[in-house]
Parts: C-alpha cells; sequence; structure tokens
C-alpha cells in the first residue's frame, strides 16, 4: 500500500509539473524519509519502522553519475532500542523520460551498523554488502527536484563473539525525498 502511495504522488507530480529544460548535470545533495523493513534469513528479524537519510552525487553526463547516502532507522524492535545506520556508495545510470522526469538504477556498496542503545545490551553487528536501487527524479524547479526510489540491500554481519554468525539482513526501502542541484 505505501509504495503505490508513493508511486501515485511521484506519477502525479511528473505529469502536473511543466516541462523544465532543467541543467541536470553536476553536484546535488538531498534528504530522504523512508518505509525501512528489515529481515534475517534465519528468520529472528522481521520488523519495520521509518528511516532518516541524505544523499548526494554527482552527474558527469546525462547519463551516469555517483551517488553516496547516509541513512539510520528508528527503532525496529519494540521491546529494545534496535537501529540500523548505513553509508552507500554507488555509480547510478540515468535516462531522461521528458524534461522534467529522469529515471535511474544503481548497484553498489553498503557498510551498516544493527546496534542497540538499551542499557544491559551490548549487542553491536557490522556488515559491508551490496545494494541495489531504482527510482525517478521529478523536477520541480530549475534548481529542485523530487525523488521516489526504491533500495535493496544485503549484508552479511560480523559479531565478534559469534565466530559462525551466519544471518544475512535484507533491508527493503522505500523513499521520498527532495534534492538540490548546485
Amino acid at each position: 500500500m505505501k509504495l503505490n502511495s508513493l508511486l501515485t504522488v511521484g506519477m502525479l507530480l511528473a505529469a502536473t509539473t511543466p516541462a523544465l529544460a532543467a541543467e541536470d548535470l553536476g553536484f546535488y545533495l538531498g534528504g530522504q524519509v523512508n518505509h525501512t523493513s528489515v529481515e534475517d534469513n534465519i528468520g529472528t528479524l522481521d520488523e519495520s519502522a521509518i528511516g532518516l537519510g541524505i544523499y548526494g552525487g554527482y552527474n558527469f553526463n546525462d547519463s551516469f553519475g555517483i551517488e553516496t547516502s547516509i541513512f539510520l532507522t528508528d527503532s525496529l524492535v519494540d521491546e529494545m532500542d534496535l537501529r540500523i545506520a548505513a553509508v552507500t556508495i554507488s555509480p547510478v545510470i540515468r535516462h531522461a523520460f521528458t524534461d522534467s522526469v529522469t529515471g535511474y538504477l544503481k548497484a553498489g556498496l553498503v557498510v551498516n551498523k544493527t546496534y542497540s542503545n538499551d542499557d544491559g545490551v551490548d549487542e553491536d553487528y557490522r556488515g559491508t554488502g551490496w545494494l541495489f536501487g531504482a527510482g525517478v527524479d521529478v523536477t520541480l524547479t530549475e534548481s529542485l527536484a523530487l525523488r521516489v526510489s526504491y533500495e535493496l540491500s544485503e549484508t552479511e554481519p560480523e559479531y565478534s563473539e559469534l565466530e559462525n554468525y551466519y544471518a544475512d539482513i535484507s533491508l527493503k526501502q522505500f523513499g521520498i525525498g527532495l534534492h538540490y542541484r548546485f
């Protein structure tokens, strides 16, 4: 349901936004709100939360760029304050459908940390993995763009006290953001 709402908003804005032949090259920086769901492959973790992030990048030409992001989630588990923070970097392939609507695909690297700030809980899992993403940027003004996105990442966390910890963590994010082009 949430994905349908985000896509509907993106399509309505794309349909009603005037064609602005914005220069889409160079640096951009923005913020994003995500609906984040996380699960592991052994079935003990299947939760969701709201997440916040910042992203930025550089478009080398009309078709190719590079992007990085930092995001964190609100508490994922009611019984304890379990959160995830991550940093990503990835090349981005872009395609302009109109002067105001650009779609993109990206695949890259994610480094995340799953942690808790609760008293008595001293668990800290760190992992490195892969990231796939897709989305649409809709030009609102010459320098401002709306983003609707989906990202999937998977990491294999390491935990210092468990030598054979084997739970891969899958993270899915549906997001809506706003960025400024410099």
